[in-house]
């Protein structure tokens, strides 16, 4: 009882320090929820709503170039698992870690490892406010796994 009591003690400062609203939302929470409507954007191949959620400085047209021709018709989906966000001192740019599972899958080739795949990856990635909205700016992924794994087995 008495640990709970200097628990609250402790968060009561806090909550005076950020005021936060139903309307206000928490500058982690924004950053995460870009992180989700980008794996959201990715699995339904809604290339115009990429603009939205990344700078113009990123390459846009080059980005959805190259995830079309690696995505091609198959489905994906990616399910973003844990972060680690670190905002910098001016509160307009983060660094933000996601690890994600990303698969790939080709209905017709449920058994061809090229086609079908599953990979575990960690996405290092730099988010910056810009006109009060929350953008990725970077990202570099990384296969955490030693291999691809197929999760289907014809």
């Amino acid at each position: 009882m008495h640990l709970s009591i200097v628990f609250l003690g402790m968060l009561a400062p806090l909550s005076l320090a950020l005021p936060l609203g139903p309307n206000t939302p928490d500058v982690y929470e924004a950053i995460h929820q870009v992180g989700f409507k980008l794996a959201h954007t990715l699995d339904t191949k809604n290339w115009a709503a990429l603009g939205e959620l990344m700078t113009e400085d990123v390459g846009l047209d080059e980005v959805i170039a190259n995830t079309k021709a690696a995505f091609g018709d198959s489905l994906v989906s990616h399910i973003v698992a844990n972060s680690l966000i670190d905002l910098d001192s001016s509160g307009k740019k983060a660094y933000v870690i996601f690890y994600l599972i990303f698969s790939l899958w080709d209905p017709n080739a449920l058994d061809d490892p090229k086609k079908t795949f599953r990979v575990y990856e960690k996405c290092d990635d730099i988010y910056v406010l810009s006109s009060g909205v929350w953008k990725m700016s970077h990202s570099t992924v990384t296969n955490m796994g030693p291999k691809f794994e197929m999760p289907y087995f014809g």
